[in-house]
């Protein structure tokens, strides 16, 4: 087993102790990745993990981008997004980085079943906070670790191979 792997499961133990815990799904998703060095310190502060504050429960509760999810896709930007964006806009941005979050969405959803935390809970939205409900969430927020890791170790190169899924973009 790799640093890296090691440290990969190290994230999904974390996270799914921080979720039983009080923190929210991207809260868990993107501090465990910070917290177990996935990503590393020199890409992005730990106080970042307050970006994630409104994520969770789909945007606020809104049942609309599961959190685990939008944590995981903020991790991997901390790593490979752009630093400045108002002075480092390379041509192909958007046919190459974002084919980056386009497959990770897909992935993720072929785990979750969708992109949607109102979706993905729709079995529990009579009892919400019940423990099943938990349960599952702390499953979606593994989801979230592993495509985060997945998509984080490739590099440019090897996201240049990858086929585009549904986008609003036609490619």
């Amino acid at each position: 087993m790799s640093e890296f792997d090691d440290k990969w499961k190290q994230a999904k133990e974390m996270a799914v102790y921080s979720f039983y815990n009080g923190l929210s799904c991207a809260e868990s998703v993107y501090e465990a990745l910070l917290r177990s060095g996935v990503v590393d310190e020199a890409d992005v502060a730990y106080s970042t993990c307050a970006l994630c504050a409104g994520f969770g429960g789909g945007i606020g509760s809104s049942g609309l981008s599961c959190g685990a999810l939008s944590g995981a896709i903020m991790a991997v930007g901390a790593k490979h997004g752009r630093k400045d964006p108002r002075n480092a806009k390379p041509d192909g941005l958007y046919d190459g980085e974002y084919l980056r979050y386009n497959n990770m969405v897909q992935d993720f959803v072929k785990v979750a079943g969708s992109a949607l935390c109102l979706d993905i809970t729709d079995l529990y939205k009579e009892n919400y906070d019940c423990p099943e409900r938990k349960d599952l969430c702390a499953k979606v927020i593994v989801a979230g670790i592993d495509v985060a890791c997945k998509y984080i170790s490739m590099n440019s190169d090897e996201v240049a191979k990858l086929s585009w899924g549904p986008n609003v973009s036609n490619k």
